[in-house]
């Protein structure tokens, strides 16, 4: 999605700036006046964008929590976050804290005043800040997101706990290969050429793969280092996320476990949202570009479509092929009893602890291969080192 500079004027006579997200200008055009803004003048925003670093979950917790309590006991919001700027260790926090303060006392909402600095937090958070304000019940909405962000947060760190383990066997295992290929096989390999037999295939390949790599080494290690940035490069961009997660749909366990992390993420923001009496059409809109999987943003731009048509959202997804027949079955029953919201957060709850399940097998069934993977290679290398010497006496005759 673009970003669209905007001017508006809204229906109390105020004139604001604004910037949206959409696909194309007349999109954000329609966005404003669906809203109740008359545009005065909009363009998209062009330039290079240095984004900085994102404030750190841990900080921005502790933010929102004191923010929660602040709002609990009645201090105004102006005051409120003067209060929590001073309080912020973190310099670039305090600094974007100021920012939005002076933004605040101009005029601006609060989440139009994080919404211009959106890149430093996560991207629903402003649709949080509005849906509050919307509804006039910010602290319910605070406690809502404040929840949310704990799972999101805990969740994180078990993804990360788990793949830890396989990751640092495979870190050891290329040490070990890289070891032996660049400072055994070398070895063997001229204590073989005074030998007039010829060694056998298999010695030969090694011998001759690790030379090549002992000789390009700096070259090697520069092509690495290059691949390295090269793909880091292109996961930020769309395209290389989107073949990214292909290739995390086509893996059976990876698949599962992304599959339940995003529907979780999904279910408990599009709760949030309605909670704070954001439109459905809105939170669908927000949910197409603040949901981690690009796959999923389409299918819900999709979703949005057949909404705005006058369908229903179970209808909608029914054609997903992220959300499952549980989750389609939940949204149906709220639908039907009216509590949408509270049936999306029953759904989170089950996709949380099936991630969390999922996540506990991924040791005990990734760990057991790597290692038999690397088993496996060294012994290959081992056998091709120590083949020649099984017929030594034939060798040296």
């Amino acid at each position: 999605m673009a970003v669209f500079v905007c001017r508006v004027g809204n229906p109390e006579g105020e004139v604001l700036g604004k910037e949206i997200q959409a696909t194309s200008l007349k999109e954000a055009e329609a966005k404003l006046k669906d809203s109740g803004y008359h545009v005065f003048s909009i363009h998209k925003k062009i330039g290079l964008s240095f984004k900085g670093r994102k404030v750190p979950m841990k900080h921005f917790l502790v933010f929102n929590q004191e923010f929660l309590a602040l709002v609990r006991a009645g201090i105004p919001i102006f005051n409120g976050l003067t209060l929590l700027s001073n309080r912020i260790k973190n310099p670039v926090f305090q600094r974007i804290l100021q920012d939005i303060l002076r933004m605040v006392k101009e005029g601006h909402s609060l989440s139009d005043s994080f919404l211009a600095h959106r890149d430093r937090f996560p991207a629903v958070y402003p649709s949080v800040l509005a849906a509050g304000e919307r509804s006039g019940s910010l602290e319910s909405v605070l406690e809502s997101y404040i929840e949310h962000e704990h799972l999101l947060f805990t969740t994180r760190k078990k993804l990360r706990s788990a793949f830890i383990y396989p990751a640092f066997l495979v870190l050891v295992a290329a040490l070990s290969i890289g070891v032996i290929i660049n400072f055994v096989l070398p070895s063997f390999a001229d204590f073989y050429k005074g030998f007039d037999k010829e060694l056998p295939a298999m010695t030969r390949v090694v011998v001759s793969i690790s030379l090549f790599i002992k000789r390009h080494i700096l070259m090697e290690v520069g092509g690495i280092l290059a691949l390295i940035l090269g793909i880091q490069w292109s996961l930020r961009t769309e395209t290389g996320k989107r073949w990214l997660e292909k290739g995390i749909l086509k893996v059976p366990l990876l698949r599962n476990i992304w599959r339940e992390y995003v529907l979780s993420q999904f279910c408990r923001t599009f709760a949030i949202l309605l909670e704070g009496g954001i439109p459905v059409l809105d939170a669908l809109e927000t949910l197409a570009y603040t949901n981690p999987s690009i796959h999923f943003s389409l299918e819900i731009q999709r979703a949005s479509e057949m909404v705005s048509s006058g369908g229903k959202i179970s209808s909608a997804f029914e054609e997903s092929v992220i959300v499952d027949e549980l989750t389609l079955d939940m949204i149906r029953i709220g639908e039907e009893s009216g509590s949408v919201s509270g049936m999306l957060k029953s759904a989170a709850e089950y996709h949380d602890e099936d991630l969390s399940n999922l996540l506990g097998g991924v040791v005990s069934l990734v760990a057991p291969v790597v290692l038999l993977a690397m088993g496996v290679l060294i012994a290959a290398l081992l056998i091709a080192m120590y083949l020649p010497l099984f017929d030594v006496t034939d060798i040296m005759s």
